[in-house]
């Protein structure tokens, strides 16, 4: 019972950050499986991505409701997410992953950067009068994000949002709505090739998946009246904070 009231409060804490900011909820959950109930790493990243998924059509509406999601983008970066995350899971057992990973912690420390200090706007596209270049732009950035999330558990709008408000000139508001939209689609076909493999542990997704939906409806109605700034200082913190933990365990593998 204790082991299930860890995975409902994890589910909660990752709902209610992950609506927030628009992302899944893994950057909260694969430390927290981890590290406070002890799962192993390998049972962890489906159990995150079922929690991304779900997170993903729980956070989502607030969004909708708000005008926030744009839907042309969200089919082609559904798509190519989904792409990259099978791809991802695929090779997540004969790849290893340390490397990458050490390297995708190094990619969240400058876009967390980045993002503190705002964009330029004449060094953007503008999206609306280049909307085809932006979303062809978008599509190799989005294939290399999905294969990422795929292999360490993260559905991906933790890089998502930053390219859409950087470098497609997103406002931040439609970026979350829209990264929160697409990232469902991609987390489930991630968790698919897991199911496959018979290497989800169901026991430990359903208290996990409650707690998501509780704390991300919650979590996504404060997101959609946050200030655009609080929203860019939060990220650009989480992102640190991700990087931290994926980067020093990475480099302690490595050693």
């Amino acid at each position: 019972m204790t082991d299930q009231l860890l995975l409902l409060a994890g589910g909660i804490a990752a709902g209610l950050i992950g609506g927030y900011l628009g992302v899944g909820g893994g950057t909260i959950l694969i430390p927290y499986l981890t590290l406070v109930t002890g799962l192993d790493i390998k049972a962890a990243v489906p159990v995150s991505l079922a929690g991304v998924a779900v997170n993903s059509l729980a956070s989502s509406t607030a969004y909708l409701r708000m005008g926030m999601v744009d839907f042309e983008l969200v089919i082609v970066l559904s798509v190519f997410m989904v792409m990259g995350n099978i791809v991802g899971s695929t090779i997540s057992s004969i790849v290893s992953p340390e490397l990458i990973t050490l390297l995708f912690a190094i990619t969240l420390l400058y876009t967390a950067g980045t993002l503190l200090k705002g964009r330029h706007d004449s060094a953007v596209l503008d999206f609306g009068v280049n909307r085809r270049h932006a979303i062809l732009l978008s599509i190799p950035f989005t294939l290399a994000i999905g294969s990422l999330g795929g292999l360490v558990g993260l559905g991906g709008a933790e890089l998502l949002i930053p390219l859409l408000y950087l470098l497609i000139a997103q406002p931040m508001s439609t970026a979350r709505g829209t990264a929160s939209f697409s990232v469902g689609f991609s987390a489930t076909a991630a968790l698919a090739v897991y199911l496959t493999k018979g290497v989800v542990p169901l026991d430990d997704i359903a208290p996990v998946v409650v707690g998501i939906v509780l704390g991300g409806r919650l979590g996504a109605s404060f997101g959609t009246r946050a200030k655009p700034l609080v929203v860019r200082a939060a990220f650009s913190v989480m992102l640190v904070y991700l990087a931290y933990k994926l980067g020093w365990e990475s480099l302690w593998s490595i050693m």
